[in-house]
């Protein structure tokens, strides 16, 4: 990456690591979709395409790169990648393109990016909600991470609220920061 990049992981997911279906969020947290917002305004998105057809569109103000195996594939207003090196490459080329991008590119999900991606990634944005879920026969599930690798800090803890569940907000801190 050029230097002064980060890469971030920004997720929400169930106490039990479930992240998704295979079709939509399994929860519906208005105040975390502000939250998204705000940590990923202005950066390059690294998705794979089912997260993009939950999204259904690209998001304004930042870049969608779809990591695909279908070398077919178009998204109206997406870039496509066969691979992390090459979504690394779309990324870097965005930013620098890009008037007023901030120096981040945001792993966005689902569980195979995820997991392609968190050996480079220095900073995990994480929404945990406080229910469990067995996401169904196509569950997304975010990697199980080392205690000993992050440093973990909880933001805020924010309680049920009709239909809102309880959920947390936490930030996790690579120990011995990854150069990428």
């Amino acid at each position: 990456m050029t230097a002064g990049l980060e890469m971030v992981a920004v997720v929400a997911m169930a106490q039990n690591r479930v992240i998704g279906d295979g079709t939509g969020l399994l929860w519906h947290l208005p105040a975390d979709l502000k939250r998204v917002k705000a940590l990923t305004m202005g950066c390059p998105l690294i998705m794979g395409r089912r997260t993009w057809d939950s999204i259904g569109r690209a998001l304004p103000g930042r870049a969608s790169i779809v990591m695909t195996r279908d070398a077919g594939w178009t998204g109206e207003g997406a870039l496509r990648a066969a691979g992390m090196d090459e979504a690394l490459d779309l990324a870097r080329d965005w930013i620098d393109g890009t008037e007023g991008a901030r120096p981040e590119i945001i792993l966005f999900g689902g569980g195979e990016i995820y997991a392609a991606g968190l050996a480079l990634t220095n900073r995990i944005e994480l929404t945990v909600v406080e229910i469990e879920s067995d996401g169904g026969p196509a569950a997304a599930v975010f990697p199980e991470l080392a205690p000993a690798i992050w440093d973990r800090q909880v933001l805020e803890q924010v309680p049920a609220d009709g239909e809102v569940p309880a959920h947390r907000y936490e930030r996790l801190t690579r120990k011995l920061p990854v150069l990428v």
